[in-house]
């Protein structure tokens, strides 16, 4: 039997219940998953009661709102960075590490939609930052926008292991992030600050050879390591960070194969270290429909990696390799 705990990031917010209730593949609840029994591992609210009460229809789902490019830098030859006008709540909601959007330009129709991870948040201005890296159709679509730009959301399951990280106080934390995953490590960082964690931060520019970050970390009372970790110098570096270091968490911000070389690393320790990473998986929809993101993990179970939480290695050991 499957010793998996698969949580709903959505679960218990104002978008549950949502389409997947409808279709009897709720992710937390096992009535709506077509079950007779209650087998759930919530802890909140009856999503199976909200799913009645709101006479077995989903609740409104994430709005697309037009948002205003304040501005917009380049500060590298495939990277910009947009600093972007939202309302006030909307950056409230972002303010989290894990939390992402869909952005589009707003000429362009619904399939150019693309995932982009917030890098900070002002919830007192209304204004999210977020680095893009120019690769392909959609996000040179983007390069184009000017002053509007569609924005959906909020989504939050860009963080795999949420609940280590959010629930770790006091503690030392070592985070590890390569290239463009320097941008979700911002929020990560300020939210384990508030907690009031000591981190060592370690910084791999990426093939780009570009920290982009240091204007929004410049002033966090962090350590920080720049080092190539695609390099057998590097990753002796780092080996002897994580052996000296004693750490409590250790968070990785890069590919598949990134956080792999992290883990092995953490797999050479006696001690069992909280281990947290980015989520690389191909969202589309954000809403677990159109299977895009779907994820086989060790177990054989195939999971909705837009909205599931599930443990860490779990999702590593599964084979799911990306970038």
């Amino acid at each position: 039997m499957s010793t998996e705990r698969l949580e709903c990031i959505d679960a218990g917010s104002e978008y549950c219940p949502c389409y997947l209730a409808q279709t009897n593949e709720c992710i937390t609840c096992s009535h709506l998953q077509g079950e007779d029994f209650c087998d759930c591992n919530w802890r909140g609210v009856c999503i199976y009661q909200e799913f009645y009460w709101c006479s077995n229809k989903k609740k409104d789902q994430r709005e697309v709102i037009k948002g205003k490019i304040i501005e917009k830098k380049m500060v590298h030859e495939e990277i910009m960075i947009l600093k972007i006008a939202v309302t006030k709540t909307l950056a409230r909601q972002l303010k989290h590490p894990g939390a992402y959007v869909f952005l589009r330009d707003w000429q362009s129709p619904h399939f150019f939609d693309v995932p982009m991870s917030i890098m900070d948040a002002d919830e007192q201005k209304g204004e999210i930052y977020i680095a893009v890296q120019i690769i392909g159709a959609k996000t040179k679509a983007l390069l184009a926008c000017e002053d509007k730009i569609l924005v959906k959301g909020p989504y939050w399951n860009g963080v795999l292991g949420l609940k280590n990280l959010k629930s770790t106080k006091k503690e030392k934390v070592l985070l590890v992030s390569r290239g463009i995953a320097l941008a979700p490590s911002v929020l990560a960082l300020k939210h384990l600050l508030k907690n009031k964690n000591k981190i060592t931060f370690v910084i791999d520019p990426g093939k780009l050879h570009a920290v982009f970050i240091k204007n929004y970390i410049k002033d966090l009372n962090i350590e920080t390591v720049e080092l190539n970790l695609k390099e057998e110098k590097g990753l002796k570096h780092l080996e002897k960070i994580i052996k000296t270091g004693n750490y409590d968490l250790v968070y990785s911000a890069g590919s598949d194969r990134f956080h792999k070389r992290v883990e092995n690393q953490i797999n050479q320790l006696d001690e069992k270290v909280k281990f947290v990473i980015t989520n690389n998986s191909k969202m589309c929809c954000g809403e677990g429909v159109c299977g895009a993101c779907s994820c086989k993990t060790k177990n054989g179970t195939i999971v909705k990696m837009c909205k599931t939480q599930l443990e860490v290695r779990e999702a590593l050991e599964g084979g799911k390799v990306n970038g």
